[in-house]
């Protein structure tokens, strides 16, 4: 499989929903939300993980990045966790980067504060990416959560983007 090493697969996992983000370079390829609330939780594990193949074999990305999860002792708590390793089993057989970050961290890089509000980490991005706006405020509480996952997802990717990158040399330095 060719992989475009400027494509990134960012997925902020979740019980209830998981968001995606698909970055090709600059670009915003795809972004959403996996709604997950009316699927049996016996079979959202199996949902998330077509949609990531789905995914990977659409975009060809060169790195699956991840929010960081812990393992769990509760079996069905632990779903997130698994999320993350079928990310990285997945990254593995395919030959892509993969990575994990906190949520700290990837504040911390977009907003300058690493205990920002998610509010504050969406309207940064609204700014790099004007057409999100409309996500940014909702008629109800619950989809302005609902659409949160999408723009963690998206600061992830942003986050990986950053710390990847060789810095940029200016051209007038000598």
């Amino acid at each position: 499989m060719r992989k475009n090493l400027r494509t990134i697969l960012a997925l902020d996992p979740g019980l209830r929903e998981v968001g995606y983000a698909i970055l090709k370079g600059r670009r915003l390829a795809a972004s959403g939300v996996l709604g997950l609330r009316r699927v049996p939780k016996d079979e959202r594990l199996n949902d998330i993980r077509r949609h990531v193949r789905a995914c990977v074999r659409t975009h060809r990305p060169g790195a699956i990045v991840v929010e960081k999860t812990y393992p769990h002792p509760v079996p069905w708590l632990d779903g997130l966790h698994h999320i993350t390793l079928y990310a990285k089993r997945l990254a593995r057989r395919r030959h892509l980067d993969f990575a994990t970050y906190s949520p700290q961290r990837v504040r911390q890089t977009l907003v300058g504060n690493g205990k920002a509000k998610k509010a504050e980490v969406a309207s940064v991005i609204t700014v790099r990416f004007p057409a999100l706006r409309v996500y940014l405020t909702q008629d109800r509480r619950w989809k302005e959560r609902y659409w949160q996952n999408m723009f963690d997802a998206l600061a992830l990717a942003l986050h990986h983007q950053t710390v990847t990158q060789p810095p940029s040399r200016s051209r007038n330095s000598g």
